[in-house]
């Protein structure tokens, strides 16, 4: 197309002429009208709106797929849709079969059928999430991979034992059918432990014990009956995305980045326990310099000193591999097809991620949008979900998606939609895949409820207006710096320090965490309770230099999401690694304060360094009488320390005041607003010269309180409801040496506000 530079001027000009028009008309006072943000938040893009599960469980046919992708984006409002492909299955409510996708998946009757998808999708302008497999989890290619590649599915690290009383000769069989690991033989009684991996001849081990009760150990990896790949086994990962990714590629790739923009992984995790991969042994003998067997034994027993380090050194890689293995070569796949990889692990938001899928930090660290799942239940006030939102922003991801709605009642009402949204949204997330719509929605066959459409009577009438607010949130969230003065240490070290194997009373995944694990119940007093709003924060950042210590404040390095923390607390744990202990011990020294809970260290994380612990602790918090007396500990740069053996909401919130922690966002009156079916909470983020606060209401009751914003500021309430604007009347209020602007907030019940600031102008 060639530009007339003429009509080019001429249009300059009018343009100049309207915004000095504008200027004129206006104001100073009324920046926002005249705001870029203006037109996209009254009707943002496609890109922000809610895209859902689309469960194809039933015929496809041409004039069905354009009929609904249209009442989708027309009825519904939504922006897109996730399209997950289904086999027939029982249904989760009634036990009755439902329909899978037909035409077959990945047959070319499906791909035509894919194909009409996206031709409808591109017309209108909406998207495509491409979900990567049949059903859930990812990882099976509906069975395809157990059937034709059993060597790369899941694998289990198996224990044999055997009771002896030396001396005396040991004749023992190995396994022959599994992947022999190693044996060893452990001294009850003083910890003791033989290799004797090399006195096995043709699967038998002869050995002659000494005196002692001894435990016999064999070890071998077999495969665990899955149908699903070895996440960790970069071979396997392969051969699914060979399957599964190209295939797609090789037929739509000219929809790759318009239409289809981000793709989909569910359910990528460690289970069964004990899952383990090949290559442990000899990564762990090239980091450590130990030989691998003879630590084994740590993950079912007490093994003495090293104990605690041998499991975080075996977890830990674990979770390294884990997070290489499939999250790492699917995003480098979609940046290199121009897409976004987006997907979870199973339980994100439980107590541990251990036996879950690793570590979230680890997990998320390569993946493009990391997303959280959001089903089974209305967990309001749960800080597990601040993890995955956490963990986005440690790598600088602008976008922090949810799968929610899932397995919630069939019969679900219209305010649910909104209290989990804005539970979320106060949480970091500013992307939602509804669970979900289905191309067959008769209630029958619909095997996993609720049915989130215009063909759902209890919901179509709030579907517009719910994704116009869904829309209009996201577009005020997605990018930008989170602000929060507090960050909160995962205690991830401590979490693999107390897990073992089979140990006689199992918990269900996700809950198997020490006594003094107190980081999420911490989470929720300090947003629930206390209006304070925290980031967790790994471990190893604080060692890899991704934080470091500035003046008294710990600084989070990112291009964008640069953030800054006044005080730094150490969560209930036994199990620390000395060397961050030891970037903690510098922080305070240049006056940083820090807040410990419940239990504080005495274990390193790494071999041999317990002493350290030690040492560093009594640096940082003082003897241990003093500790337990709750003493505030401070140096001559301004550094302070405290300890708090029991923590609630009255001694947390005494000890930030001790420690001079004023809140970035006060809210005037704390009484604790809980009803019974949420709680009122906040996010506060900055994006481009603004403050944008949402505030959050998922309670039944209405509320109305001052509210103190650090600063300056002229305010204005975005409602995300109508995409109005208005100004909010503030003044001016000082004290101990800040500026804060006041407000009154008000709140009805189930429902948000967003309010913006800017820096006033000097008149």
């Amino acid at each position: 197309m060639k530009i007339n530079p003429r009509k080019t001027t001429f249009y300059a000009i009018i343009a100049a002429t309207v915004v000095a028009l504008g200027i004129i008309v206006y104001g100073r006072d009324s920046f926002y009208r005249r705001d870029r943000w203006k037109n996209d938040f009254v009707n943002p893009p496609s890109r922000f709106r809610p895209q859902p599960f689309w469960h194809l469980n039933g015929h496809l046919t041409t004039e069905g797929i354009r009929k609904q992708v249209q009442d989708a984006y027309r009825k519904d409002g939504f922006g897109g849709v996730a399209i997950l492909p289904l086999s027939p299955e029982k249904s989760w409510t009634n036990g009755e079969m439902t329909p899978g996708t037909t035409p077959e998946y990945m047959t070319e009757g499906y791909f035509e059928r894919y194909g009409d998808i996206l031709a409808c999708s591109a017309e209108q302008g909406t998207e495509v999430i491409l979900y990567d497999d049949i059903n859930f989890p990812s990882g099976t290619v509906w069975n395809r991979i157990r059937d034709e590649f059993p060597h790369l599915t899941k694998k289990r690290l198996n224990m044999r034992e055997r009771d002896l009383t030396g001396p005396a000769t040991v004749t023992e069989t190995m396994p022959v059918r599994e992947r022999f690991m190693g044996v060893v033989a452990m001294n009850v009684e003083t910890g003791e432990r033989i290799d004797l991996t090399d006195q096995v001849q043709d699967s038998t081990l002869k050995w002659d014990a000494p005196q002692g009760a001894w435990k016999l150990m064999a070890f071998a990896l077999e495969l665990a009956g899955s149908s699903k790949i070895d996440y960790m086994d970069t071979t396997a990962v392969r051969t699914f995305i060979s399957l599964t990714y190209d295939r797609y590629a090789e037929r739509f790739s000219d929809f790759f980045g318009n239409t289809i923009t981000k793709t989909f992984f569910d359910d990528v995790g460690c289970y069964p326990n004990r899952c383990w991969n090949i290559g442990m042994s000899e990564l762990f003998e090239k980091r450590y310099g130990k030989k691998a067997v003879l630590y084994y034994p740590a993950l079912w027993y007490d093994i003495g000193p090293e104990t605690q380090a041998a499991r975080v050194a075996f977890l830990g890689l674990r979770a390294e591999l884990m997070g290489e293995g499939f999250p790492r070569m699917v995003a480098e796949w979609c940046n290199a097809h121009g897409l976004a990889s987006m997907g979870h692990p199973p339980g994100n938001y439980e107590p541990t991620a251990v036996d879950m899928y690793g570590d979230p930090f680890k997990f998320y660290r390569h993946t493009q949008i990391p997303l959280m799942d959001a089903i089974h239940g209305y967990p309001f006030g749960r800080s597990g979900f601040k993890l995955i939102s956490s963990a986005a922003e440690a790598f600088d991801r602008p976008v922090t998606a949810a799968e929610c709605y899932g397995n919630y009642p069939a019969d679900m009402d219209s305010l649910m939609l909104y209290r989990l949204a804005m539970e979320l949204m106060a949480r970091g997330v500013n992307f939602f895949v509804p669970h979900g719509m289905w191309y067959d929605n008769r209630p029958e066959k619909v095997y996993i409820p609720p049915v989130i459409s215009s063909y759902n009577p209890a919901l179509a009438a709030t579907l517009p207006q719910y994704s116009d607010f869904v829309a209009r949130s996201c577009y005020m969230l997605q990018g930008g710096r989170r602000v929060s003065k507090i960050a909160l240490l995962y205690p991830i070290t401590s979490l693999q320090g107390h897990h073992k194997f089979d140990i006689a009373v199992y918990r269900p995944w996700g809950e198997y965490v020490p006594a003094e694990a107190d980081f999420q119940a911490v989470g929720s007093l300090l947003t629930n309770r206390l209006h304070r709003d925290f980031t967790f924060i790994h471990p190893e950042s604080l060692v890899d230099g991704r934080i470091t210590e500035n003046d008294g404040n710990l600084v989070l390095h990112n291009r964008v999401n640069h953030q800054e923390y006044d005080l730094l607390i150490i969560p209930g744990g036994k199990v620390l690694s000395a060397e961050t202990l030891k970037k903690i011990k510098a922080y305070y020294d240049g006056g940083g304060k820090i807040l410990a809970t419940t239990a504080l260290p005495i274990k390193s994380a790494e071999f041999g360094r317990d002493a350290e612990i030690d040492n560093l602790i009594a640096e940082i918090f003082g003897p241990k009488k003093q500790q337990d007396d709750g003493q505030l500990r401070t140096n001559a740069r301004g550094g302070m320390a405290l300890f708090v053996p029991d923590p609630d909401a009255g001694t947390l919130a005494n000890a930030l005041d001790r420690l001079g922690i004023a809140p970035d966002v006060n809210i005037v009156d704390t009484t604790f607003r809980h009803s019974g079916n949420g709680v009122f909470n906040y996010i506060h983020k900055q994006r481009d010269g603004k403050d944008i606060y949402f505030f959050s209401n998922s309670t039944d009751d209405n509320l109305t309180t001052p509210v103190e914003l650090e600063g300056c500021l002229t305010l204005e309430a975005w409602n995300p409801y109508t995409g109005k604007v208005a100004a909010v009347p503030a003044e001016t209020v000082s004290r101990d040496g800040k500026d804060y602007t006041r407000f009154d907030l008000t709140l009805p019940a189930v429902k948000s506000t967003f309010i913006v600031g800017r820096k006033q102008q000097p008149k």
